[in-house]
């Protein structure tokens, strides 16, 4: 990293023409210092803080205690900062405005603000400060000391790069702060007297560590198609297993019926189509960059025709696994045609005559605006109509829907009337959202430009045009990159819920199931945090270890579950029982059990009238409760269940429903309930929670990207419940809150080698472990619940749950259930409270390249 000075040579100071009366300025007092912060973080965060003691003779002084939108307090601010009189500068945040205080006569201005260091090719200026990659081990940083500051007496100017230190810098410092810091005091021995610019322009030289030096060059070709490969080697690992299922599924004997074949296609076609979609999608990254790293002539004009044709492609991608009615396909067609048009008029206002691989000067600015609005509104639509209408498609393939009320006996259709309003409804919803957002950033970026200067609004006008016109890159990652796996977890539930084997124990005893299951495991429940280094070169890892994870755990621990242990006379499994009709007598002799149990314990405790049971009596009742006919042959000897296993844990291992389908679908419905608390306090610490509000509301899909995190966090805890009660049978453990550690561990192992991995790269790891930790207790709940499922039937003879749940578990169980619930939620409280944090990345980390040729 080198401290460092934009320009080449000092400025020279009107001595005729000087706006900012630099003459009232000799008595101020300054002070500034530049903060770097390296770890938990992927970039680095950089922090400038200016502090000036103004004196009551500069004339425009008491400006400053005007409102920060008056003309006459932008121009004494201007003076004091330095800053461009045109440009905007988006590499700055301000966490609040200046603090102007006032005090006998003199003005006090403290000004902070942040940035990180994410551009490789230009400087990172914040503040008085600017920082410059050179090269992928060598940062350049520097003060630009505003010249009508140079009078001034400067205190203090601190630098403090963080580890390894500054290497070299100019002039010598004075004197070291801290492990790191370094100082220089220009302002000491000399009262009044003036600086040149090389005293305070400090230089110099620090080489960061190459983890932190690596994210400033995400943005290069390389990098970009690094980032690519990485993504769509993760959608290719999850393709493949799909198309493995699809394969298997069609060895299987016996004749499929047309509804299984529907959803095998749909398998099918979504396994391929979603790697292409993905592909179009993440494609128009590394091209766009190479195109503008190459030169080419008419970059602008290409950018913009590769995003919006990739963009139709996904659209046109989307309607073809959809296979819409003509009525639906006659809207998308109208979709298309005002898209073309408006586009086409959008060049024909903004062109120059040499269409389409050159931009002209605006001939109608509000026009040009406007119609590009309306383009991208369209495509906008027209992608997220097709998204509905491929989900639609595989929802009514797999009979997820409930059947049409007006059609009995038909699947329920999709209705023009509805989606085409609520998708109008989606499309304006981000528009606002994004054009609030990007005048907010505006506000941010340009705050010290005067409004009432004439090319404020030409430059205001076209960066929103800029905006709207990449708008539609923006949404299409947004939908189909980072949320696409909505449609693929779809999928691949359609296609479990047409062909399961409902003769299996677990999904694991059929090859298909399993593939599918174990594919479905790390694609909904599995965390999407191995960008690291802001890229996801080796994120196609993570699949195959939450895949070995959930299967390895599962198997190694399979002859431990309840229904793994043999018959005390025949050595049969207690599997053996698990079909639709030995689960209703293990029911029935469970409930005799518990009965017997509470007459045995009222007995104990005298509570009986004059004629009590004889406890013999029970007692050889209980034991008769425990013979099971498992040879169906005439006056055969009954066999017995498993010596530690009695027979409210054998219908407890067989869970809520008849086989695994049925209780995973119980188990995803059951999930929600402590998985929408769960998902609001994670999507809370992701985006809310401190500074992380600020940076959502930076981000221009920020609202709509807070929702889609909510919804996600659901389908995750959802998909988690599922995976558990699927798995429901083959888990060990007597009880649910032990059945669900395994599962939970499998969800823990990837994300500790997630945790093991940041740390070493110095990346914050603070909110993975509340996830593992409310992941847990969505699971813990979820079992408990499935527990209390299981004798769902006996409800209506209790007054609560809570006497059902008692009666279950017992008061040994119980106590130990309820220990461990709180424990969990201690836990949670603790995590949230000390280590949490919200995800924190630069503010424009969607903004686009900046256009070639200016708009004004």
């Amino acid at each position: 990293m080198i401290l460092w000075l934009p320009g080449a040579s000092a400025p020279v100071r009107a001595a005729d023409d000087d706006p900012c009366r630099s003459t009232g300025l000799a008595d101020a007092e300054v002070s500034t210092s530049l903060r770097m912060e390296h770890d938990d973080t992927t970039y680095t965060r950089i922090t400038a803080e200016l502090k000036i003691d103004l004196p009551a003779g500069w004339p425009l002084a008491h400006d400053l205690l005007l409102s920060a939108d008056s003309r006459a307090y932008i121009r004494a601010m201007r003076c004091l900062t330095g800053a461009d009189d045109d440009d905007p500068n988006w590499g700055e945040r301000r966490s609040r405005k200046p603090v102007i205080t006032s005090k006998g006569g003199r003005v006090r201005v403290d000004h902070e603000a942040y940035g990180w260091v994410d551009e490789y090719r230009g400087s990172t200026v914040v503040g008085l400060w600017s920082v410059q990659p050179r090269g992928v081990h060598e940062w350049q940083v520097g003060l630009s000391p505003p010249p009508a500051l140079l009078d001034a007496r400067w205190n203090r100017i601190g630098l403090d790069p963080g580890r390894p230190g500054v290497e070299s810098a100019q002039p010598e410092p004075e004197a070291r702060e801290g492990a790191t810091g370094v100082v220089w005091r220009p302002g000491e021995g000399k009262p009044n007297a003036a600086h040149s610019y090389e005293d305070l322009a400090v230089t110099g030289i620090v080489r960061p560590a190459w983890w932190r030096a690596w994210p400033a060059w995400s943005a290069h070709p390389v990098a970009v198609v690094m980032d690519f490969v990485g993504a769509l080697l993760w959608g290719s690992v999850i393709g493949a297993l799909l198309l493995v299922a699809v394969r298997r599924y069609g060895r299987r004997p016996g004749t499929p019926t047309g509804y299984q074949l529907r959803t095998l296609g749909g398998l099918r076609r979504w396994a391929v189509g979603g790697v292409v979609l993905l592909g179009l999608t993440l494609v128009k990254g590394p091209v766009g960059r190479i195109l503008e790293e190459s030169g080419v002539a008419g970059i602008d004009a290409l950018q913009m025709f590769l995003e919006h044709g990739a963009v139709v492609g996904c659209a046109l991608v989307l309607l073809h696994l959809a296979r819409p009615g003509p009525r639906v396909k006659r809207l998308a067609y109208v979709f298309v045609v005002v898209d073309a048009l408006m586009f086409l008029a959008m060049l024909s206002v903004m062109g120059s005559g040499t269409l389409p691989f050159s931009w002209g000067p605006y001939t109608d600015e509000d026009a040009g605006v406007a119609i590009q609005a309306v383009d991208s509104m369209c495509l906008v639509a027209l992608l997220l109509l097709a998204a509905v209408l491929a989900a639609w498609r595989l929802a009514s393939e797999g009979r997820l829907l409930p059947p049409s009320r007006r059609r009995p006996g038909h699947d329920r259709r999709l209705r023009l009337r509805v989606a085409g309003p609520a998708v109008l409804a989606a499309t304006l919803f981000m528009a606002v959202c994004l054009a609030l957002t990007e005048e907010r950033n505006w506000q941010q970026a340009s705050w010290l430009i005067d409004p009432a200067d004439s090319g404020y609004g030409v430059q205001h006008r076209w960066d929103f045009f800029w905006e709207a016109l990449w708008s539609v890159s923006y949404v299409s990652d947004w939908l189909l990159s980072t949320n696409g796996w909505w449609l693929t977890s779809l999928a691949v539930i359609a296609a479990l819920r047409a062909w399961h084997n409902p003769a299996a124990l677990s999904p694991l005893d059929d090859p298909a199931d399993r593939v599918l299951l174990l594919a479905f495991f790390p694609l909904t429940v599995g965390l999407d945090t191995q960008n690291h280094l802001d890229n996801s070169l080796l994120e196609f890892l993570w699949p195959p270890l939450y895949i070995l994870a959930l299967y390895g755990i599962t198997t190694a621990l399979a002859h431990r579950s309840v229904l793994a242990q043999p018959f005390e006379i025949s050595r049969r499994p207690l599997s053996t029982v698990a079909g639709p009709a030995g689960r209703r007598r293990l029911l029935a002799k469970a409930r005799s059990y518990r009965e017997i149990h509470a007459e045995l314990r009222r007995l104990d405790q005298g509570l009986f009238g004059d004629v009590p049971p004889k406890r013999e009596d029970l007692e050889r009742r209980l034991v008769r409760l425990h013979e099971w006919a498992v040879n169906p042959a005439r006056n055969a000897a009954p066999d017995r269940l498993p010596a530690r296993v009695s027979v409210v844990d054998a219908a407890l291992a067989l869970g809520p429903r008849d086989d695994w389908w049925g209780n995973g679908v119980r188990g995803a419905r059951l999930a929600l309930v402590p998985g929408i608390p769960a998902a609001v306090l994670n999507t809370w610490s992701q985006g809310v929670r401190g500074e992380g509000w600020r940076n959502t509301f930076t981000e221009l899909l920020g609202f709509p990207g807070l929702v889609s995190t909510l919804v996600s966090w659901t389908v995750t805890f959802a998909g988690a419940g599922f995976v558990l009660g699927a798995l429901w049978r083959v888990l060990p453990g007597r009880r649910g809150a032990v059945k669900a550690l395994p599962v939970a561990a499998a969800f823990a192992l990837p994300v500790g080698a997630d945790v093991l991995v940041a740390r070493l790269l110095r990346e914050s790891a603070a909110n993975l472990a509340l996830h593992v930790v409310t992941m847990l207790f969505v699971f813990t709940v979820t079992a408990i619940m499935l527990d209390l499922d299981t004798f769902g039937g006996e409800r209506r003879y209790w007054q609560s749950r809570f006497g059902l749940l008692l009666s279950v578990y017992q008061m040994r169980y119980y106590s130990l259930q309820v220990a461990y619930l709180i424990g969990q939620v201690i836990a949670i409280i603790t995590i949230w409270q000390f280590f949490a944090e919200p995800d924190s990345l630069p503010g424009g980390g969607e903004s686009p390249p900046p256009p070639n040729d200016g708009g004004g």
